[in-house]
């Protein structure tokens, strides 16, 4: 049963009105009704503020990086564009040129194309829907993109097809340029919190993770069945560092995270929440050691924020 709401339009700015509460936007109604049918009343208002929340928390130190760098003319591909709230914070960066886009959700395909027209995102060149199968050979040719990005996205893709979807994104890739794979729960941390929200149940072989799930996480796990637990997308068994890089490794690769101000810098000057304060000294130490042993810090964070340059061919990183 949908959940009851109704939108008020105030000229400059909607209110989506659900349980008592109001939630103003400055998206259409159309927008609106049109991410009320894909994520529901109640979890529509999360995104209404996402162009700050996660495009400029996220993408804030790239273009940063690349301003100083006095990029330009950038050509950019967004993998797994969603709302379309990366998409908009990218159309108003002055060294973007053109924007590709692209996502497997047919409905947040057509809400961003939707937000492309009614908001004159003339730098979004496309916005296109692919199936899975598609995004192991993506429709374009080798280095085309100066800037690939890839938020939130390789957790959930399937492990059976993950080395040969993350190897298209560096395919694209052009010599030069950058590739930041953002917000991606870290498979080796052993609090899973990206999805099911307890210890260790991304380790647990499936059946035994579905039955540690609807234990105790009964009130969103209670009535899942199995085949929905581990379907294609769940994301709960999150991603490694390995998975982030092309089946070559880190070979003809510049790793700028730290310096870029993402990993350890990023996870540091973020932290909110007092518990993940109290714990910065123990993660302080974690990446001492870290480094101490020639591994990136970004291994014992819960989440991976990385950063990699493709070197030109034939160019070896010291």
């Amino acid at each position: 049963m949908s959940e009851p709401y109704r939108i008020v339009d105030l000229g400059a700015r909607r209110v989506l009105a659900v349980d008592g509460r109001e939630y103003p936007t400055r998206y259409s109604e159309r927008v609106v009704r049109m991410l009320v049918e894909r994520k529901g009343a109640r979890r529509a208002p999360l995104y209404f503020d996402f162009k700050e929340t996660r495009g400029r928390h996220f993408l804030e130190p790239l273009f940063r990086w690349l301003r100083a760098r006095s990029a330009r003319d950038l050509a950019v591909l967004e993998v797994g564009c969603s709302f379309g709230h990366v998409t908009e914070y990218l159309a108003e960066q002055r060294e973007v040129a053109t924007i590709h886009a692209f996502d497997t959700d047919a409905a947040f395909v057509a809400l961003t194309r939707a937000k492309v027209e009614e908001l004159g995102l003339a730098r979004v060149r496309e916005v296109a829907h692919l199936s899975n199968d598609a995004t192991r050979r993506l429709p374009w040719a080798d280095r085309t993109f100066d800037v690939v990005l890839a938020i939130g996205v390789v957790e959930h893709l399937p492990a059976r097809h993950r080395r040969t979807q993350v190897d298209e994104y560096y395919r694209v890739l052009a010599p030069g340029g950058h590739i930041a794979i953002l917000d991606t729960p870290n498979r080796w941390f052993p609090y899973e919190s990206h999805s099911v929200g307890l210890p260790l149940v991304q380790w647990l072989p499936s059946g035994l993770a579905h039955r540690y799930a609807r234990t105790f996480r009964r009130g969103t796990y209670g009535a899942t069945p199995y085949e929905e637990f581990v379907a294609d997308g769940t994301g709960w068994r999150n991603a490694t560092f390995a998975d982030c890089l092309p089946s070559s490794g880190r070979a003809g690769l510049e790793d700028l995270t730290e310096a870029a101000g993402y990993g350890w810098r990023f996870f540091r000057d973020t932290a909110r929440s007092r518990t993940r304060r109290t714990l910065l000294p123990l993660f302080s130490a974690a990446v001492a050691l870290l480094r101490a042993a020639g591994r990136p810090p970004s291994l014992c964070l819960p989440y991976l924020n990385l950063l990699f340059r493709k070197l030109p061919t034939g160019t070896r990183h010291a």
